[in-house]
């Protein structure tokens, strides 16, 4: 059984449109009411959509911005809605599944709890099953940083761990980086001086999102790993601060005799909901603001207050890392460093590599929903 309701004149449409919307309505749902140009732009027929890919083959421009249909009919089983030019068909199940996919996201933040330190998975586990895998990547997703433990010390290991999920994210250092003592090194971090919480590549317009520090033996007294959530940090900067943060550029250098890096940004971006979803910190690359700039006083006294709450202890996770063992962190989100370290009491030895988090998170989305753990990215 069908009904049909002529919409050519849209002030008189009962069950359809405004200039602008189309109330659709299911068997068994209560009618909703979508956007005209929305609906026409997701018809799901093969000749607007490339089936295999689900990828638009129609462009909106190719659509008029006061678009009305003519008709809808409505199915046992669905609508169909004449547009005039086109016909396109929409079921319930449609509706459903365009809506899970556009309220798709990155997983939630989730606070850490007082006291907290990484989650730690045996690396064994993780690479063996699967539930144990998708549990290792749900805590990086939540917390910003877990731990596998008991992974190999060969140097360059953790470049086919992080290969498992996600391409390396290669910068014009290193595509690995070795982290020692290094009188030749090309920043503090190849010194046994402390190193404040910070986050990598401050100096690109686009740092990588995600890094792994792999710790390869760990003999020396100090040099504990120091992590900080940085976004329940800017949580608490005083909404004037966080708007400076958020719209002052300043610049960053990092560079070696052979490469150079600077970039010019705000330390903080926010969502529309005034979210953090990136903070960018590093002391030891920041660069000299303009001291005739009207707003490097204020901006300096918001920097001070970021400061102050990134370096106070009561914000820090403090924890040591053993050869072995291998911190995933979410680069935007979560800040790392360290305490000083006696380099004559025994060797230290760290490497690190850089990927994208949400390369990681959409594999885990993969895994868990549209494949399995037989069926890994392509490399």
């Amino acid at each position: 059984m069908s009904t049909t309701t002529s919409l050519s004149d849209a002030g008189s449409a009962p069950v359809g449109a405004r200039s602008s919307s189309v109330t659709l309505s299911f068997p068994g749902r209560p009618p909703v009411q979508v956007n005209a140009l929305w609906l026409r732009d997701n018809c799901p027929c093969q000749s607007c959509r490339i089936e295999a890919t689900t990828e638009h083959r129609t462009l909106i421009s190719q659509t008029p911005v006061d678009l009305i249909p003519v008709r809808l009919t409505n199915h046992d089983d669905g609508i169909r809605v004449d547009w005039g030019t086109h016909q396109s068909e929409y079921s319930a199940g449609w509706l459903d599944d365009v809506r899970s996919q556009a309220q798709r996201d990155l997983p939630l933040a989730q606070a850490w709890p007082q006291g907290f330190t990484p989650p730690r998975f045996g690396y064994a586990d993780i690479m063996r099953d699967p539930d144990v895998e998708l549990a290792f990547l749900d805590a990086f997703g939540s917390f910003g940083a877990a731990i596998a433990t008991g992974t190999p010390t060969e140097p360059g290991s953790l470049e086919p761990f992080i290969d498992r999920w996600a391409p390396p994210h290669e910068v014009p250092f290193d595509r690995i980086h070795d982290v020692y003592v290094n009188p030749v090194g090309y920043n503090v971090a190849h010194t046994a001086e402390a190193l404040p919480p910070h986050n990598d590549m401050a100096s690109r317009i686009q740092p990588p999102s995600g890094q792994i520090l792999h710790m390869l033996v760990n003999d020396a007294t100090g040099g504990d790993t120091i992590l900080v959530d940085g976004f329940a940090v800017v949580a608490n900067l005083s909404e004037a601060h966080r708007a400076l943060l958020a719209s002052v550029p300043v610049a960053f250098r990092q560079f070696s005799t052979t490469s150079e890096t600077w970039a010019r940004s705000p330390l903080l971006r926010m969502d529309r909901n005034g979210n953090p979803v990136h903070l960018r910190y590093s002391n030891q690359l920041l660069q000299a603001l303009d001291p005739l700039d009207l707003d490097t006083g204020p901006w300096y006294e918001a920097y001070h207050q970021l400061s102050t709450l990134l370096t106070d202890r009561s914000n820090q996770s403090h924890f040591r890392l053993n050869g072995g063992d291998l911190l995933m962190v979410y680069g935007h989100r979560v800040l790392h460093g360290r305490t000083e370290f006696s380099p004559a009491s025994g060797e230290r030895h760290l490497q690190d590599i850089y990927f994208e988090f949400d390369d990681v998170m959409n594999e885990a989305y993969r895994l868990r929903h549209l494949a399995g753990p037989a069926q890994r990215r392509n490399r």
